[in-house]
């Protein structure tokens, strides 16, 4: 069985590595989500299975490849866990870059991920891919 630490450490390698099934995998049957949509249109909420959790990133993934991750700072306290980053991930469709900063929080229990939060900021986002001006 995996420590927090040691789930974070796997989910941010399968992250980087875009591995949907790989991360589904450390998730428990059921995963109380909040994060939104890969084309961050809309947030979605609510809980999650495997299988769910795997359809997600794959439309993350065949919407963008991820170029380069950063995790500034993971701040664990028992099961429960912040990660601090940013990320540089390009349009597949356009080869358009997007930057990111975001904060993901998870909480894992007996091993699995039974929470994640994914909190990225969407404004930044929206402005780098021309979707919202600011000013």
């Amino acid at each position: 069985m995996f420590s927090t630490v040691e789930v974070v450490q796997v989910f941010l390698a399968r992250l980087a590595a875009q591995d949907a099934p790989g991360i589904a995998r450390l998730c428990a049957p059921s995963v109380e989500w909040e994060s939104p949509e890969p084309a961050g249109t809309r947030w979605t909420a609510g809980t999650r299975t495997r299988r769910e959790v795997e359809a997600w990133f794959l439309t993350l993934f065949s919407a963008y490849s991820l170029d380069r991750l950063s995790a500034r700072q993971v701040v664990v306290d028992g099961g429960d866990a912040a990660v601090i980053g940013s990320a540089r991930w390009r349009l597949r469709s356009t080869g358009d870059p997007v930057e990111t900063r975001f904060t993901s929080v998870l909480s894992v229990h007996l091993g699995e991920i039974e929470q994640y939060w994914h909190l990225p900021d969407t404004l930044a986002v929206a402005v780098s891919t021309g979707v919202a001006r600011v000013g």
